[in-house]
């Protein structure tokens, strides 16, 4: 559970980041992925504080996790 939640959660984290770090610039260039990758990072830091060990096909599924939920919560403020 924890493997499924924390990087939904983060990943929204990061779309609000980079909503609000490139909220006025015109071309949104590539700072809102350097965003997202380093919330996917945090993983690494995070989830074995939980007791949770990370294996190589977790990262697979931690990254689509974030990346999907930073691209929808990112995408949902860009409209608003």
């Amino acid at each position: 559970m924890k493997k499924t939640y924390l990087p939904i959660l983060l990943g929204a984290l990061a779309g609000v980041l980079s909503y609000l770090v490139t909220q006025d610039l015109r071309t949104r260039d590539a700072i809102g992925i350097v965003i997202l990758m380093l919330f996917v990072y945090l993983h690494k830091i995070i989830l074995p504080k939980f007791g949770e060990k990370i294996e190589t096909k977790d990262w697979v599924a931690i990254f689509f996790l974030s990346l999907c939920s930073w691209y929808v919560s990112w995408t949902l403020l860009l409209n608003m």
